[in-house]
């Protein structure tokens, strides 16, 4: 895929991208989505600050409203997402806004 294609993709509205094999589902605020042919590590390499919340799951720091007590679940755009345990242990250990950039060598 060039470089113009990929980036035609990433716009303000990604909120989260999600993973089926090797395919990934970009999620977009008006519901929409689309499926690419790429894992999601590729994406993950592309968009460096998404954060991984687990093994399937690429959110928009941007788009995250809220968090449990707990950090087990967040919220994209008030939806709830499950957030898994060892995401959660990182995020009640050192924060959500401490962890963006060096989240996923951790968690994976």
């Amino acid at each position: 895929m060039n470089k113009s294609r990929w980036e035609s993709l990433i716009t303000s509205d990604l909120t989260h991208l999600s993973s089926e094999s090797n395919y990934t589902y970009l999620h977009y605020k008006d519901g929409s989505k689309k499926l690419m042919s790429r894992t999601l590590k590729d994406w993950q390499e592309r968009l460096p600050h998404f954060l991984r919340i687990g093994r399937r799951f690429l959110v928009a720091p941007d788009h995250i409203t809220g968090w449990s007590n707990d950090f087990t679940t967040g919220y994209i755009n008030h939806q709830p997402f499950k957030v898994s345990r060892r995401a959660a242990g990182v995020l009640r250990k050192e924060g959500p806004t401490s962890t963006l950039y060096r989240f996923d060598k951790q968690c994976l």
